[in-house]
């Protein structure tokens, strides 16, 4: 890949399906302390970034709004979300370049649980579990 963003970005979407595809086995309770993937009570090295890149998700039936309330410049950015069910199918994703505002929306086929996804280029990926 050419650039270090294009780079994230693949990485972000590969690290997103196999990290998030291991959900149902491990159910989130390995420590994510050191690795790259945080979440509003695991922040490791990011410990006040949470506010920022954490995705917060609104639900109306099976209709999913995803926002990181993260702002957008050239230089540090929201590259992706993604909205993966708990048997680990990826429901929904989008990519981001820094100039759209970080919001996606899906329409989800069934009720259950769900992990959603913000990934930062340089604040690596936050996660949000999520029942409908």
């Amino acid at each position: 890949m050419s650039t270090r963003r294009q780079f994230l970005a693949g990485t972000a979407m590969l690290a997103g399906v196999s990290v998030v595809k291991a959900v149902p086995a491990f159910a989130w309770q390995f420590s994510m302390e050191k690795g790259i993937i945080y979440t509003n009570s695991q922040t490791g090295m990011w410990k006040g970034k949470e506010k920022s890149h954490v995705p917060i998700v609104d639900t109306k039936n099976l209709l999913v709004m995803m926002t990181t309330p993260h702002p957008m410049s050239q230089e540090h950015y929201i590259v992706r979300h993604t909205i993966v069910s708990e048997d680990g199918e990826v429901v929904h994703a989008k990519t981001f370049s820094w100039k759209d505002d970080p919001v996606s929306k899906a329409a989800l086929k069934k009720k259950g649980k769900y992990v959603a996804t913000s990934f930062c280029n340089l604040h690596d990926m936050w996660v949000k579990e999520f029942t409908v």
